[in-house]
């Protein structure tokens, strides 16, 4: 059961005031307050303890009782040891220390997020990071459940409960072999490339978008693997298995296997995904808000734009 909190922390630091200077005139001064204010406080906490906790003359003031003097210690302690929670409180808010807890599903989050990080390190030595790889579902949950400060999601299906900020447009792509038949054709079609063999990237959002995308359009790709890694779709490829849809590219055209690569845009007009930043509603800690600063600031940069395929 929680405890009946009826007296207030301007009752308390009006009695320690009082019992302090010896008088109401003293204590008001003290804690820049009317004198009227200080008495109906001292009234308060004599009548929520029921008993005489002051003894009050013309002559020598306000004094102590030997119970005034215990509650008085007493509150002198709880709020000392508020003040201390409140300044703990202001520090976690304020300073760039503790760890920042990312989740992303974003599969090539490794050639942005680096250098969006690097230069938050550096200034804040204090500041350690956990970073994990989740689905879109998963990554939300974790947020919510308070295992992540903050997340970088496909911004579908949304959770109550998260403020988002989007962060970029991410329009489909061809990823093909160096020299594909499809980069001599002009631009290419959702038709032209559902005629070739395709590698799909099978994971959570992805593979529901592109059989949808395919779909709408009345074509039947001929999916001939399902990867759940990024860099294997881009291997599968570079060694000339297919090719692929994908909605976001890193910042190099070359496979883990050395081959070369090469995105190409597909037509305009096409569903798009969008890439967003979350966290818990309400005002996030310092180190989201820096970190959501430098992300937004990041996406508008020559760099991130090559990371779009437009």
């Amino acid at each position: 059961m929680q405890p009946d909190l009826r007296l207030s922390l301007r009752a308390l630091r009006a009695f320690v005031a009082t019992v302090d200077h010896g008088s109401i005139t003293g204590a008001a001064r003290s804690l820049n307050l009317a004198a009227s204010a200080v008495a109906a406080a001292l009234d308060q906490v004599e009548a929520e303890f029921g008993a005489d906790l002051l003894i009050r003359t013309r002559a020598r003031g306000i004094a102590a009782t030997a119970e005034g003097r215990e509650i008085a210690a007493r509150f002198r302690h709880l709020l000392e040891d508020y003040a201390e929670v409140m300044d703990h409180g202001r520090a976690l808010a304020q300073t760039l220390s503790g760890t920042l807890r990312i989740g992303y599903y974003a599969p090539v989050a490794p050639a942005f997020l680096p250098a969006v990080l690097r230069p938050i390190l550096r200034e804040n030595p204090s500041l350690n990071l956990e970073i994990h790889e989740h689905d879109n579902d998963s990554a939300q949950e974790a947020l919510l459940s308070g295992k992540l400060d903050v997340i970088l999601f496909a911004g579908q299906d949304l959770r109550s409960g998260i403020a988002i900020h989007p962060l970029c447009d991410l329009p489909p792509y061809v990823l093909a072999p160096a020299g594909h038949a499809l980069a001599a054709g002009g631009q290419v079609t959702l038709a032209a490339t559902a005629a070739c063999p395709i590698i799909q990237l099978d994971r959570p959002l992805a593979r529901p978008y592109l059989e949808r995308l395919f779909r709408q359009h009345g074509l039947k790709p001929d999916i001939v693997a399902r990867v759940d890694s990024t860099e294997m779709v881009r291997s599968l490829v570079g060694a000339g298995a297919g090719v692929a849809v994908l909605s976001m590219k890193p910042l190099i055209d070359v496979s883990y296997g050395g081959d070369d690569l090469c995105a190409l845009p597909l037509e305009p007009g096409l569903p798009q995904l969008q890439l967003f930043a979350g966290h818990v509603q309400g005002r996030p800690r310092k180190p989201v808000s820096v970190f959501l600063q430098a992300l937004e600031a990041f996406m508008i940069t020559p760099v991130a734009r090559r990371l779009v395929c437009g």
